[in-house]
């Protein structure tokens, strides 16, 4: 089927199904949050949206900002999902925008027609970007806006490497070179998103795990985000794994992540327990993966604590999941049947369609009573201030 065809279809069931029984909720307790673009030999995007555990997909990465980037242009690396062809800036001059990534403009439609919601992922754990200064930062944020926001007029024939696809927001995956400019490029992202009145765009935010984080503990206390995806896997003293090995003495650094976020613009932002899907999805995963054993009373007490401001799981990631199977089940799907153990959904209806799209068919999630569920953990009765040393050891997160 022909790129621009297939890309009509998907974007008509996208229409159609988006607003029945697919329905996102953001303030939702129970979300799943699971990184995409980096898996090794990884599939295609729409063979994760077709699982109905996942609600949040950062699509990663936007790694070289335009003032690193040749020809001026930002850099792009989303794994085995594009060609190795580039956009040519006004001169003439190569850049490092992947301009073939049809794939993934393919498969976003069909994961938006499931109620599933795509972030496209800045920063990462390579250090080549940085924002200059403000200019830079608003320069920026306007260029992704044209580039993969609404396809408009004015924009006219500059990049847009997904087509005609739009995403549902940006994720801010800052982990090197300091804070400089986040606030106004999160700011100027949030002005443009008032343009288009028919669709709900979210920003995110993807913090190491110490709550002074160098890079984004600035621009979340002072910029709106809907979502903090914290990578409780980093850093030893703050991690989830410190937390599940001694609840009384660990530094797990979730409540004070809570008050960094009461202090700013959306006090009610969303907190998500970031986790490694796999104990190979990082060069120290066995350190800091989690069982699913591990994780429930972890989420349970937070859920409780925190009631308002948690979110759910986020997990890096989708394909390190995927080859994660745990009694026949990925990762992802028993973080959501954690969460929905702990929070339990409203029963839903099965909901069909005629579109030709691959849109998942939804029921209700928890486990069926043939499956035992995880066993009941006391929860920590503990709740102190903590103080945090200023110097941490961290590992690359991807």
């Amino acid at each position: 089927m022909a790129f621009k065809t297939f890309l009509t279809a998907g974007m008509a069931a996208s229409s159609l199904l988006a607003s029945s029984a697919f329905a996102f909720d953001a303030n939702s307790k129970t979300n799943l949050a699971v990184y995409y673009g980096q898996g090794p030999y990884q599939q295609r995007l729409a063979h994760f949206c077709q699982q109905t555990s996942m609600d949040i997909i950062p699509i990663g990465f936007i790694h070289i900002f335009p003032d690193q980037g040749k020809g001026g242009y930002p850099g792009s690396n989303f794994g085995n999902q594009c060609s190795s062809d580039v956009y040519l800036n006004e001169d003439g001059v190569p850049t490092q925008l992947l301009k073939d990534c049809h794939q993934i403009a393919e498969d976003i439609p069909i994961c938006q027609a499931a109620g599933k919601k795509i972030l496209l992922s800045l920063g990462g754990a390579t250090p080549d970007y940085k924002l200059k200064n403000q200019r830079s930062a608003r320069d920026f944020a306007d260029f992704l806006w044209g580039a993969f926001g609404p396809k408009t007029v004015q924009w006219g024939n500059k990049p847009r490497p997904f087509g005609d696809v739009v995403v549902d927001g940006f994720d801010f995956d800052i982990e090197h070179n300091g804070d400089n400019g986040y606030v106004t490029m999160v700011d100027r992202l949030r002005y443009r998103f008032k343009e288009d009145s028919k669709r709900k765009y979210y920003i995110s935010a993807a913090p190491q795990c110490p709550p002074d984080d160098a890079q984004l503990a600035v621009p979340i206390v002072n910029s709106y985000f809907d979502f903090i995806f914290v990578q409780f896997y980093n850093t030893l003293w703050c991690s989830a794994r410190s937390y599940v090995s001694n609840p009384r003495t660990s530094d797990f650094s979730f409540d004070d992540w809570v008050k960094v976020i009461k202090r700013s613009p959306n006090p009610a932002a969303r907190l998500y327990i970031g986790l490694l899907g796999n104990k190979n999805a990082t060069t120290v995963s066995d350190i800091y993966y989690l069982t699913p054993e591990e994780v429930k009373p972890l989420a349970r007490t937070f859920m409780n604590k925190h009631p308002n401001n948690f979110g759910g799981i986020m997990i890096w990631e989708a394909t390190y999941s995927e080859n994660n199977q745990i009694n026949g089940k990925s990762y992802a799907d028993h973080m959501k049947r954690i969460l929905y153990e702990l929070s339990p959904p409203p029963p839903t209806t099965t909901s069909t369609s005629t579109s030709t799209s691959s849109a998942p068919t939804t029921s209700s999630y928890p486990a069926s009573s043939s499956e035992a569920p995880y066993p009941t953990e006391t929860v920590d009765p503990t709740d102190t201030a903590t103080v945090y040393p200023t110097d941490t050891a961290t590992v690359d997160p991807t």
